[in-house]
């Protein structure tokens, strides 16, 4: 009965209907970081970023393991995003976080 009800609700504005699961997103996200080891750039950082974000919508929370990974993505992916803002930018090339 709560897949119907939630399913009559209007989509939050972080679900993405072209990435309908959990599943789905997560490997898009795996598909960008996996881009960003082998090129980082600030744009993949910034998508990576973004995906996780979606992965915070309560559409995708199956989980509280996905609820927990979704929140630590965000968080590691916002502090690479900084650090393309700040003077040490220079060390991305071999970013630890992502070793």
């Amino acid at each position: 009965m709560q897949k119907q009800v939630s399913a009559l609700q209007t989509p939050s504005e972080l679900f993405d209907p072209e990435l309908p699961t959990a599943k789905e997103l997560m490997a898009a996200i795996c598909c960008v970081a996996t881009q960003y080891a082998l090129k980082p750039t600030q744009e993949l950082a910034i998508l990576a970023g973004d995906l996780a974000k979606k992965l915070t919508a309560p559409e995708y929370a199956e989980t509280k393991l996905i609820e927990d990974i979704a929140e630590r993505l965000v968080k590691q992916w916002e502090r690479i995003v900084s650090e393309y803002g700040s003077d040490d930018s220079w060390m991305l090339e071999t970013h630890g976080t992502l070793q």
